[in-house]
C-alpha cells in the first residue's frame, strides 16, 4: 500500500522598492509545481501578521504544529538588500595544525573574522542601499566553498591542517525591511532571504555556464548584474548602472506613430508577438533602431559577455537577441532549470496576464533557489546566533 504524502506548501515573496508580490505554490509527490495564486501589490507587514499567517506559522520547540504550513522564501530587490562576498583565510595555532578542526574552533576563528571585516562591509552595503551605516542591518552570515590547505571540502571539520580558506557571504537590508521580516529571521527554524539579482543569476547558472548577464529595467531606471568567476575561482556578482531606460523603445514608437503611452505599449507588445505585418514590422525596426543602439552601446561600454538575460515584463524585440556582440540574449529558461531539477512546471496553464508572466516567472526560479538552499549547515546554524552580537 502506498503512503500517501500532503503537498508540500510554499509562499514565494518578491520585495520591491515600490510594491511586494507573492506566488503560492505546492509540490506533488511527483514533483508537479502547482502554481494556486499570484498576488500583486501586497502590504507585507499586514500579510506576515494576518491572523492566518499567525496560526500557520506557529510552532512547538521549533516544529510546525500543522502539516500544511507554507514554507517563506522571500527575495529583495538590490536597491532594498545587498550581499557582500569576502573569501577568507583563517590560520590555526601551529600547535594545533595536526589536530582535527572541531565545531567550536570553525565557528570561534570565522567569528573573529567576522567582527574584524563586519564595519567596512556594512559600510560598503550602505553605500550601495543608500542609507546610513546604523540603518544597514546585517540580516544573514553564511559561510560556504570551504578549503582546508590546498583541498577543497565540503566541510572542513574533522580535518587536520594549518589553513582553512572560505567565502563568507554578509547579506544587509534596511532597518525597515528587517523588522518587517525580524520574526522569520529569529525563527529556530530555516528562511530563505536573498538579494534578488544574485538568487536569479544563481539559478541561470544551474544550466548556463558563467559568465551570465542580468539587465534589470522597471521601465525609468536599468541596472546590470554579472555573475563571474573571480580570480579565486568562486562567483561574485557585479553589478552597475547603465545609462539607458526600457521606456525609450515605447517613447519612440509613440513618437512614430502619434499615438499615447499606452498605445505605444501596446503596440510594441503585438510587434513582439509577431501579430504585424511584414510591411508594418521594417516600420517599427526604423522607429526602434536608435534606442536599441542606445542599449548595445551601453553593452560594450560595459564589456558585457557570455549569455544575458532581460529582466523586464515585455523584453526586448526578436531582433535584438540576433545582434552581434559580446552578450548573446536568451528566452528566460525558468522551465527548463525547473526540468533540470526534477520538477514539472507549465507556466502556461496558470493563468495571468502577459505583463505577471515575468514576474511569476522570477517567483518561480526562487522557489527553485530556496527549495534547493544548502546554506543551513551547522556551522551557518552557529553564525546565524551571533548576527544580533555582531550587529549591536
Amino acid at each position: 500500500m502506498s503512503v500517501f504524502r500532503p503537498r508540500e506548501k510554499f509562499l514565494i515573496l518578491e520585495v520591491g522598492p515600490k510594491e511586494t508580490c507573492g506566488l503560492f505554490l505546492s509540490v506533488d509527490e511527483d514533483r508537479n509545481i502547482i502554481f494556486e495564486k499570484f498576488e500583486k501589490g501586497v502590504n507585507l507587514a499586514k500579510f506576515l501578521r494576518a491572523p492566518s499567517r499567525r496560526v500557520a506559522d506557529q510552532s512547538w520547540e521549533g516544529r510546525p504544529l500543522f502539516n500544511g504550513r507554507r514554507r517563506l522564501a522571500v527575495a529583495a530587490d538590490a536597491s532594498l538588500a545587498t550581499t557582500i562576498p569576502v573569501p577568507l583565510e583563517l590560520h590555526r595555532d601551529a600547535a594545533n595544525a595536526k589536530s582535527r578542526i572541531t565545531l567550536a574552533e570553525l565557528e570561534n576563528l570565522i567569528a573573529q573574522a567576522m567582527a574584524r571585516i563586519f564595519n567596512g562591509c556594512r559600510t560598503e552595503a550602505a553605500g550601495r542601499l543608500g542609507l546610513s551605516d546604523l540603518d544597514a542591518v546585517l540580516v544573514s552570515a553564511k559561510a560556504k566553498q570551504f578549503g582546508v590547505d590546498r583541498s577543497d571540502v565540503e566541510d572542513p571539520v574533522g580535518y587536520p591542517g594549518k589553513k582553512i580558506t572560505l567565502l563568507l557571504e554578509f547579506t544587509f537590508t534596511g532597518r525597515a525591511l528587517a523588522e518587517e521580516l525580524k520574526p522569520f529571521f529569529n525563527s529556530p527554524e530555516p528562511f530563505f532571504f536573498a538579494e534578488a539579482p544574485q538568487a536569479h543569476l544563481a539559478s541561470l547558472a544551474r544550466v548556463r555556464a558563467l559568465p551570465l548577464s542580468l539587465v534589470a529595467a522597471d521601465g525609468d531606471g536599468t541596472s546590470l548584474f554579472v555573475l563571474q568567476k573571480a580570480k579565486d575561482d568562486y562567483a561574485v556578482l557585479y553589478r552597475e548602472a547603465l545609462d539607458w531606460r526600457f521606456n525609450s523603445l515605447f517613447e519612440a514608437l509613440q513618437e512614430a506613430f502619434g499615438v499615447s503611452p499606452r498605445a505605444a505599449k501596446d503596440l510594441y507588445c503585438a510587434y513582439r508577438r509577431g501579430e504585424v505585418s511584414e510591411g508594418v514590422a521594417r516600420v517599427f525596426r526604423a522607429a526602434l533602431e536608435p534606442a536599441l543602439d542606445a542599449f548595445f552601446r551601453e553593452m560594450a561600454r560595459a564589456k558585457v559577455s557570455g549569455t544575458a538575460y532581460v529582466d523586464h515584463p515585455h523584453g526586448l524585440p526578436t531582433e535584438a537577441s540576433r545582434r552581434r556582440g559580446g552578450a548573446r540574449f536568451e528566452p528566460h529558461p525558468a522551465e527548463e532549470i525547473a526540468a533540470h531539477l526534477g520538477f514539472t512546471a507549465d507556466l502556461d496553464a496558470f493563468r495571468v496576464s502577459r505583463d505577471d508572466r515575468a514576474r511569476v516567472r522570477r517567483l518561480l526560479i526562487y522557489f527553485l533557489e530556496s527549495y534547493f538552499d544548502k546554506s543551513s549547515t551547522e556551522i551557518n546554524q552557529k553564525l546565524r546566533r551571533r548576527l544580533h552580537w555582531l550587529a549591536a
